[in-house]
This record gives C-alpha cells, structure tokens and sequence, in this order.
C-alpha cells in the first residue's frame, strides 16, 4: 500500500509561500549557485543569464543584474538567422531589455 503525502499540492504551495526569511534565503542561493553552474559550463545560454539578472534584480544586486542583462542582450542581437529566431530567444530578450531598464534606472538613482 503506497503512502500519500496528505499536504499534496495546497500544502506544499503554502509551505513555500511562507517561508522563512532563512529559507527563502537559502532557496534563492541555492538558484543562484544552479543558474551561475550552468552559466559556467554554457556560456551562451541566454535562458540563464536572464534568469540570473532577474535573481540579481530582486536582491538589488543592480550591477550584477546589468552585466547578466547586457551578456544576453550581446547575444541575442547576434543570434544567426540560419539558426533561426524563436519564440522564446524573442521572450528572454525583451525580459533582458526590460531588466537591463530596470537596472540601469535603479543605479542612476542611486547616485
């Protein structure tokens, strides 16, 4: 007889919905380690660079987030046509254009 997990999927999101401000802490580290290790090993992954600015962006990390932002836009500008533009390189590029805005605005009024 299999054992069911009684909090299922209520119980699991509301687990993460109030988190501690130590765990939340931890979750978003351990986001921020997977998406640097996979930047590591593909530098070229556009999807992780976004994603990596946005986790930036939410620390108020402005610099960091604009470096990450600028690295995709970089390389989505130069995309090859022969490859092809899709549907999500056109979405985490304008999510980069928007955080790179962001950021930018963030450190110009900060000084």
């Amino acid at each position: 007889m299999k054992v069911v997990d009684r909090r299922g999927i209520v119980g699991e999101l509301v687990s993460r919905l109030f988190q501690s401000p130590l765990e939340r802490n931890r979750a978003f580290y351990q986001r921020y380690r997977e998406l640097s290790r996979v930047i590591d090993e593909a530098p070229d992954d556009l999807n992780a660079l976004v994603l990596r600015g946005e986790l930036n962006l939410e620390r108020g990390e402005h610099e960091r987030a604009q470096a990450d932002f600028d690295a995709a836009v970089a390389l989505a500008d130069a995309l090859d046509d022969d490859k092809g533009w899709h549907v999500i390189e056109q979405v985490m590029r304008d999510r980069a254009l928007y955080g790179l805005d962001v950021a930018r605005e963030a450190l110009r009024t900060a000084r």
